[in-house]
């Protein structure tokens, strides 16, 4: 198995830009997941002003970056409307190279309702064919029904397999890729305690040589609280690369 990326998710405007550009350097495979919603992101919002200092520090484009859209945001996004807000993320480039300076966002579709017009949401993936988008997945219904309809639709995206929405816990068994020729990362319970055991496991229910990547947000939280926590997310990559170390990746 090819580990593409370690992703850290849920750091906010509580943790200094100076720690979460240390976290992203420690190696090209970290990713720094931001997640933003009309509550937490719009114009006037610390988050926003945060998030934007975040893309300056990052001058020199060592950083990798993704957004993690929920809320309204998410679901107008998923139905061919874009918030101002993320328009102007989504359009920004890179100096240097002139690629995204936010390559990867996902979307974060829950249970999936609402989600109806995926020709609206094939239109913007082949609108940004530099950027990669990648959708929340379980086996709920409307969710397994709308990647479906925008598989069919013949568009590149990708998925995280999440059952726990969020909410932290591992799966008792990893799910296979169910669609052909689209990424497929894991999330659900990872942490600095867990992830090689965790690894192991995914790996275990791939293809060699499958090329993946894993996604933990709530174990980086401190315990009781919704600050994420650098340390625990620091023990979570070291682990990770650790694990591929010893894998000869």
């Amino acid at each position: 198995m090819n580990l593409r990326y370690i992703t850290c998710s849920g750091a906010n405007e509580e943790n200094s830009t100076a720690e979460i550009v240390a976290l992203g350097h420690q190696s090209d495979k970290v990713e720094i997941g931001i997640v933003a919603s009309q509550h937490t992101m719009h114009t006037n919002s610390v988050r926003n002003k945060w998030f934007n200092q975040i893309l300056r520090d990052n001058a020199q484009n060592k950083l990798n970056l993704a957004l993690h859209i929920g809320g309204d945001w998410c679901t107008d996004f998923c139905n061919g409307k874009i918030a101002p807000e993320l328009k102007q993320w989504l359009d920004a480039r890179k100096y240097a190279t002139n690629m995204p300076a936010i390559p990867r966002w996902q979307l974060n579709i829950g249970n999936g309702m609402n989600l109806r017009h995926e020709n609206e949401m094939a239109a913007i993936i082949a609108d940004y064919p530099d950027n990669e988008f990648i959708f929340s997945f379980n086996n709920n219904p409307l969710v397994v029904s709308y990647i479906s309809r925008l598989y069919d639709t013949g568009v590149p995206f990708s998925l995280l397999f999440d059952s726990s929405y969020g909410t932290g816990r591992s799966p008792v068994n990893w799910e296979t890729p169910r669609f052909a020729g689209r990424a497929h990362g894991y999330a659900g319970g990872l942490s600095g305690e867990n992830v090689a055991e965790q690894l192991t496991r995914i790996s275990n229910v791939i293809p060699f040589p499958y090329t993946t990547w894993i996604d933990a947000e709530f174990k980086l939280k401190t315990p009781g609280t919704m600050r994420f926590d650098a340390g625990r997310a620091n023990a979570y990559v070291h682990n990770a690369l650790k694990w591929l170390s010893g894998r000869g990746r």
